[in-house]
């Protein structure tokens, strides 16, 4: 299995990344938030793979995060899901707010992205809804990762700075005051 590679983009678009690994170039089915994420990127990145194989093909599968590749590879346990089906689930939404729409039931989100039918939405539903209800709750919005970032920028331990981050969130009245939150942040990561 190869779980990642490191390399240079040599050709990139919202389907497909060609990836130059020490002159090996691998051609990679990637969803269009992988494109949106690695699109201005140079130098050298990581994708994270998935290898389909099947009788008569050998298909790569890259994304940007390790959390787009669980949520890919939950969809393929799904019947009726292939690899296809679940990076185009993947182009037509963010993660979260997948995680969030399964985890909570919402068929009409489902049946919105492009592609996928009232059948496998409440088949998706029905597999995934435990899984992503456990996911769905350690979902941070992109402000909570802009905090997140400033307390990692100041030397504090991933972990222990998105717990603080959500002991803030019980105390704090505005959630949008970056000032207030962190500040609230700091003072839990110093006891």
């Amino acid at each position: 299995m190869i779980d990642f590679l490191e390399g240079i983009i040599e050709k990139i678009n919202d389907k497909y990344l060609l990836l130059n690994v020490s002159g090996v170039g691998y051609g990679i089915n990637i969803s269009s938030s992988t494109f949106e994420a690695l699109k201005d990127k140079n130098g050298i990145v990581r994708i994270y793979t998935y290898l389909s194989v099947t009788e008569n093909n050998l298909s790569m599968y890259g994304f940007s995060t390790p959390e787009e590749k669980e949520i890919f590879l939950a969809l393929l346990n799904v019947e009726g899901i292939g690899p296809k089906g679940s990076i185009n689930i993947l182009s037509g939404t963010s993660v979260d707010k997948l995680k969030k729409a399964i985890a909570s039931g919402d068929e009409f989100f489902l049946t919105s992205i492009p592609g996928l039918g009232p059948k496998k939405a409440k088949r998706i539903i029905v597999e995934l809804k435990d899984k992503f209800k456990i996911m769905a709750e350690d979902v941070f919005e992109q402000q909570d990762e802009d905090y997140l970032q400033v307390l990692l920028t100041l030397g504090f331990q991933y972990n222990k700075a998105r717990e603080a981050l959500k002991q803030t969130y019980k105390t704090v009245k505005d959630r949008k005051n970056k000032e207030e939150v962190i500040k609230e942040a700091l003072k839990y990561l110093s006891k």
